[in-house]
């Protein structure tokens, strides 16, 4: 094995000390000791890793490189295998709780009753439970795998390398410390390393640093009046602007600056979200509560038990072990029963399912999810923190704004247009005097820059003159003979190119700082192509149009051309050549606004959300844009608008310690902040965070690309990363990535975000109602009739009525499809983040659908049935009934016998307990005539009980079908049915039926649900099943109708008042501390990222553009 003589831990070292320390200053303290003196340089490094420059490493010390300094890639965690994401989704304490009830209602049902169907119950359970875990399981791993195939195949591209002394194409996953890469305009740095040699390379750090100015590299540090004119040391993920040189690779995967903090930034297992523990508080409460009613009902029972022994009734003359241990066990039975029904086990269902339907629907929105609860969040959001490049700007150098011949035109279009005659001249000006590593390429469709922004956007108008730049640079070679190139210079702020013209003279053509190259001009192209000259106040025009241009914060260039001859062309200097210019035309650019966005900020804030823009932009930039998109309004004060170095002096302590005093005075009004550091976005979203002058906790996204947002997005509630222009580290650290950069992708977040909220709402209005229905009716059947109207199974298809398919229902309503719904959610203000789940509108909803299903179910259980004998079947009396019966229908009871004669006046049914002194509880049997027992002539004298042991064991009640408790039955069914319909609106909407034609499932669910109910009514055996029995036409017709009532109740309760109820945190409401405790979570990832924050950033200084512009 190769011995070098430097360690992949000293390289990487070297990287981050280099990172940290940008100041010429820190430099010369902290970076010079140990690259130049420690190291020796480039040269001194090469030596210690025994690479030639001219040829690269040596291929056989590949293997070697590689198990000494690293694979030049972060090595992730394998995936976690599906059984063990489902594993973790029952670790949920609902799912717990419910696989509980379910155990508990299997051994009841099989060995404690021993019915046919007593394990139906909690099979049913246990099947939602499992759903809940495969859905939730299943959805985490292929968000997983999809936000890993998406890094993979970004991550594998090729590069040049240098070994052996070939040049070969390699994958970045093959390169190796010491490794020579090539490097040219549009490539992307494949890992950190040193420049070797003289280059022109022009780097752009965006990606790690926020700043957008190109940084010049060099072998060596240059340095003018204390500041670093150029550096040799790359870092992996940024981006070749332009130029071509050489890289020897000193560090690669997680040895690289970018790669030491994807290390740090992997993230931890994240909590339970807010909504989950509002849910889990609810399920809390509705199982204490149905713990009590319950135990309640059990106690009733036993106390109605102890009266029976008191009062001597039928069967309770004497305790009898065998038959009244069995009856309390059946108490017992009876409340446990009630507990499960009461138990919310649709509530996870109904989350899994909004969520995975939210989360397929967002890709589409361009929103590819990595955390489930970031939908749910983002629909709460209050403050978006957004960048400016790439997400509310289009990331392209755009001329928007052109002056020539004494008028302001918009684009080449309008120009075309009103003075055709001088398009080949700005074509010819805007073309010749660029660099020919600027060009403009085509991927999938779009037009993509390579080199310098400002220069492809002059290539890109002269395309859309219809001069073609590249016709014009074939007429004009970069090898022409008598062209000659004048560098830009920080001292001129400006840079030309001399051409040979037709006539044998040449034209010079200059370009640069509005200015300074207007005032060399003394003449100007007129409509008509020729030049005229400019008088005095033309000249003040020109500066008007230099000044308008500036205050719209657009980059401003003059475009000037000059006749000289060919022997001037080639022998005056720079300063002689640049005079007397002829001014062509001013032109106006910009990164313009993504067309869509200005309507994006509007819907944010009509939906109360405030859109606050970081950038590295200046002041007047930043300013110029935020009033174009609509940030800031020219009524906002002066504290909406403000640069980065004075919102940390503000904030920050002398400790570095967030100040929330000061922050709280800042905030509020503060729309843009300009010229900002990742620093700078960490301390705004924290202090946002921690606010709480208006009275609510803010929830806070915030929008991020570089490896240095990584903080910022950690901490936000939402973190949103870029697709396109994301690094690595900042995916990792997000919670959203948005696939296409675009700010209205994030708009669309927030609109999934409030429909996934309602979704969840409108599941848990429906099955509260049913819950409370269904236990007051078991409640009530317990208490009063000894056992419940709805039998086992029967309960079990309302539970799936109630929970699987109500889900399904009420989860997926899509507002990409519901006309008005889109603009309904984002027309509302965002719920604060300790609302209760459930609003008084809902509460309203429950209370009196609730009471007046329970008036209608009462009133067919207790008011129709005819109390008498049974006659040819158990729905026919035999004879005439019993006196006050029914007097609405001709249908037998069906409800427990005991109970109808027990209400019936001077008819006693009961059977005496044997009594030798009660000549009415025995037959008396005396010789002669004694009763033979067998043919052995043996005879049987005395007493005959009446009663038989097995009298008071007898079932008594409902268990037999009956049409009567099949009309309660199907009547329960259909009110629940039509008031899934009414469980669509929960914001007191009059118009239940809006949208529903829109929603598939909800009418697949709904159709599906009733057909199933015909057939289980209807179909004998299957009727049989279920304890039912057919009805007729006219019993299908009065159930339906009763059913139907929901609806035009539901118009009647819409104009009741809501406001008298009081929301606690019953309803779902979590306070303050409560939420605290839910984020504390991530605290401990947060205090790391706020360490890697703390490092020093890189400090902005001026430079110039080669178009002659400045840029921070």
């Amino acid at each position: 094995m190769a011995n070098y003589k430097v360690t992949a831990k000293e390289l990487s070292n070297l990287m981050r000390l280099t990172f940290d320390n940008t100041t010429g200053e820190d430099v010369v303290a902290e970076v010079l000791p140990v690259y130049a003196k420690k190291l020796g340089g480039v040269e001194g490094i090469l030596k210690a890793l025994a690479v030639d420059k001219h040829k690269g490493i040596n291929q056989n010390d590949f293997v070697d490189r590689k198990n000494l300094f690293g694979e030049n890639k972060v090595e992730q965690d394998p995936q976690e295998p599906l059984w063990k994401l489902m594993w973790e989704a029952l670790q949920d304490p609902t799912l717990i709780f419910l696989t509980c009830a379910a155990l508990i209602s299997l051994a009841i049902g099989v060995l404690v009753e021993q019915k046919p169907l007593g394990w139906l119950e909690g099979v049913a359970i246990l099947f939602a439970v499992a759903v809940v875990v495969t859905v939730g399981a299943v959805n985490d791993y292929q968000k997983e795998k999809q936000f890993r195939d998406l890094n993979a195949k970004k991550d594998d591209v090729t590069v040049t390398v240098l070994r052996d002394g070939e040049s070969s194409r390699m994958s970045t996953h093959d390169l190796v410390v010491g490794d020579i890469v090539l490097l040219s305009t549009g490539d992307v740095v494949p890992a950190d390393g040193a420049v070797l040699g003289r280059n022109d390379l022009a780097i752009n750090e965006k990606m790690l640093t926020g700043e957008t100015v190109m940084k010049k590299k060099s072998s060596e540090y240059v340095m003018s009046s204390g500041s670093v004119d150029s550096s040799p040391i790359l870092f992996q993920g940024t981006f070749v602007q332009e130029g071509e040189g050489r890289l020897v690779v000193l560090a690669v995967g997680a040895n690289t600056y970018q790669g030491s903090m994807e290390e740090k930034m992997k993230e931890a297992e994240p909590g339970r979200s807010i909504l989950q523990k509002k849910l889990d508080a609810m399920t809390d409460l509705i199982t204490t509560v149905s713990m009590y009613v319950s135990i309640a009902l059990v106690v009733i029972l036993l106390l109605r038990m102890a009266y029976a022994f008191y009062s001597q009734k039928c069967c309770f003359e004497a305790w009898d072990h065998k038959l009244h241990w069995s009856e309390m066990l059946g108490f017992m039975i009876t409340g446990i029963t009630i507990f499960v029904v009461a138990v919310p086990e649709g509530l996870p269902l109904a989350v899994t399912i909004a969520l995975a339907f939210s989360v397929k629907k967002m890709l589409k929105d361009q929103n590819l999810v990595r955390h489930l609860s970031a939908c749910e969040t983002m629909g709460g959001a209050t403050t978006i923190c957004s960048d400016k490049t790439g997400t509310l700007t289009t990331s392209r150098m755009t001329v928007v704004k052109i002056w020539i011949a004494g008028q302001a035109h918009n684009s080449a279009a309008e120009v075309l247009k009103a003075v055709p005659k001088v398009k080949t001249q700005l074509a010819e000006a805007s073309v010749i005097n660029t660099l020919f590593k600027t060009f403009l390429k085509i991927e999938k469709g779009i037009t993509a820059y390579c080199g310098n922004d400002t220069e492809c956007a002059l290539l890109l108008l002269a395309d859309e003159l219809g001069d073609g730049y590249n016709a014009i640079r074939k007429r004009r070679p970069d090898d022409e003979a008598g062209r000659r190139c004048i560098s830009f210079s920080s001292d001129r702020k400006r840079m030309s190119t001399v051409v040979p013209a037709p006539d044998g003279s040449s034209i010079v053509y200059t370009k640069g700082a509005a200015e300074i190259v207007a005032d060399l001009c003394v003449e100007m192209v007129n409509a008509d192509g020729t030049s005229v000259p400019i008088d005095a106040a033309m000249r003040r025009t020109v500066e008007g149009a230099i000044s308008d241009f500036a205050d719209a914060g657009l980059r401003t260039l003059c475009l000037a051309r000059r006749a000289v001859s060919a022997k001037d062309g080639a022998n005056l200097s720079p300063v002689e050549l640049e005079t007397g210019l002829t001014l062509v035309c001013l032109v106006g650019i910009e990164d313009p606004l993504r067309k869509e966005v200005p309507q994006a900020i509007k819907d944010c804030q009509r939906a109360g959300i405030v859109v606050r823009m970081v950038t590295g932009d200046n002041l007047q930039t930043a300013r110029a844009i935020a009033r174009k998109c609509g940030i800031v309004t020219p009524d906002d004060p002066p504290g909406a608008v403000m640069d980065g170095k004075t919102f940390r002096d503000l904030v920050q302590d002398e400790n570095g310690e967030l100040k929330q005093d000061a922050i709280d005075r800042i905030w509020p009004q503060l729309r843009v902040l300009a010229r900002s550091t990742p620093l700078d976005k960490h301390l705004l979203v924290s202090g946002i965070q921690a606010s709480m002058i208006t009275g609510v906790a803010q929830t806070v996204a915030v929008t991020g690309d570089g490896t240095n947002d990584a903080p910022a997005l950690k901490k936000a509630d939402v973190g949103f990363s870029m697709g396109i222009q994301g690094t690595d580290v900042a995916k990792n650290a997000s919670d959203v990535i948005i696939m296409d950069d675009n700010f209205v992708s994030i708009v669309c977040a927030v609109k999934w975000g409030r429909c996934v909220y309602d979704n969840i709402c409108k599941f848990l209005q429906f099955q509260l109602t049913v819950n409370i229905t269904a236990c007051a009716l078991a409640c009530v059947g317990a208490a009063i009739l000894t056992e419940s109207p709805l039998n086992a199974i029967q309960m079990l298809w309302v539970n799936l009525i109630m929970d699987s398919f109500a889900s399904l229902a009420l989860a997926t309503e899509d507002p990409n499809r519901v006309p008005g719904l889109k603009e309904q959610l984002l027309d509302r203000h965002p719920y604060p983040r300790t609302a209760p789940l459930l609003s008084k509108v809902m509460v309203r909803n429950m209370i009196f659908h609730a009471l007046w299903q329970l008036g209608i179910l009462l009133f067919l259980i207790f008011a129709i049935g005819d109390v008498c004998e049974s006659g040819e079947s158990i729905n026919l009396c035999a004879g005439v009934p019993y006196p006050g019966g029914d007097f609405f229908t001709s249908i037998r009871s069906g409800r427990p016998v005991d109970f109808d004669l027990g209400l019936l006046e001077g008819v006693n049914t009961c059977v005496p307990k044997f009594d030798p002194a009660n000549t009415h509880s025995f037959f008396l049997i005396n010789s002669p005539a004694a009763m033979p027992i067998d043919a052995s002539g043996l005879s049987y004298t005395g007493y005959v009980p009446l009663r038989s042991k097995e009298y008071c064991q007898e079932v008594h009640g409902c268990g037999v079908k009956s049409q009567h408790y099949t009309i309660v039955f199907n009547v329960f069914v259909f009110l629940q049915v039509f008031n899934e319909v009414n469980a669509r609106k929960i914001h007191n909407e009059l118009n239940m039926f809006q949208g529903i034609m829109y929603n598939n499932m909800f009418l697949i669910v709904l159709f599906g649900t009733i057909i199933v109910q015909i057939l289980l009514v209807q179909i004998p055996g299957l009727n049989t099943a279920f304890g039912c029995t057919d009805l007729d036409v006219y019993q299908w017709l009065v159930c339906i109708g009763l059913g139907f009532t929901s609806i035009p109740i539901n118009f009647l309760i819409h104009f009741l008042p809501y406001e008298w109820i009081s929301l606690g945190s019953w309803a779902g409401g979590l306070d303050e501390a409560a939420i605290d405790e839910v984020l504390e979570t991530t605290e401990e990832a947060d205090k790391t990222d706020v360490e890697m924050t703390a490092q020093p950033q890189p400090t902005m200084v001026h430079v110039r553009n080669p178009d002659g512009t400045e840029a921070s």
